[in-house]
């Protein structure tokens, strides 16, 4: 009989559950490495990443029951970042938010263009304005924020066309309504704000005034 307990006392669980996970949210320190993912079900089950991701991967896009994923990720030389895991288990959908935090607090970031205003032709220019930041592992991720003082047009006259991490390239379109028009323009960043946040926080450059004539 003592033996027949001992047996029952090591058998192995089974989860009863389509679908489960430890937590909603798991916070990755700034220095990049890997994590095990724990997984709860009684079936088959797949995962994804909801968007692309070049900083952060995962060794198995599924598994059958229980079990465990690796996530694998890098360091973060920039401002916070997410990227959300989607599990799918027969009608369940269970997301994980893995957060990375940031090297980089929002008080020691630098985004300078170096120019407060610009004079641009009626049949309009590309040109290059000089930039200064330390987010240089963010700038693909950067874009234009434009406000305009008068009238806003039906469409931008004012294109982002690339960042670099010692200038950024603007594209003024050809002015053909007949009167001068203004704008102001700042380069905008949005990170992945606090880890339990839908929203991120945003900082911007200055701005800088674009005058175009007729």
């Amino acid at each position: 009989m003592a033996l027949l307990g001992a047996a029952s006392c090591v058998q192995k669980f089974e989860y009863d559950q389509t679908l489960g996970l430890l937590s909603e949210y798991n916070e990755l320190s700034e220095g990049g490495g890997s994590t095990q993912v724990a997984v709860f079900s009684n079936t088959d089950w797949t995962v994804a990443m909801d968007r692309p991701c070049d900083w952060a991967s995962i060794d198995r896009l599924g598994g059958h029951k229980s079990g465990h994923l690796v996530f694998d990720f890098e360091v973060n030389y920039g401002r916070a970042r997410r990227v959300i895991l989607v599990f799918k288990a027969g009608d369940q959908t269970r997301t994980l938010n893995m957060y990375q935090k940031a090297r980089i607090s929002d008080a020691d970031c630098i985004m300078k263009l170096d120019a407060s205003s610009i004079d641009a032709p009626a049949e309009g220019l590309t040109m290059e304005i000089p930039f200064e930041t330390n987010l240089v592992y963010n700038l693909s991720e950067m874009y234009l924020t434009i406000t305009y003082p008068d009238e806003e047009p039906e469409q931008p006259w004012i294109v982002l066309k690339s960042v670099e991490k010692d200038k950024i390239c603007l594209e003024v379109a050809p002015n053909s309504t007949g009167a001068a028009r203004s704008a102001n323009v700042r380069l905008t960043h949005t990170d992945a704000g606090a880890i339990d946040s839908t929203e991120g926080d945003t900082i911007y450059s200055n701005t800088i005034s674009v005058v175009q004539t007729l």
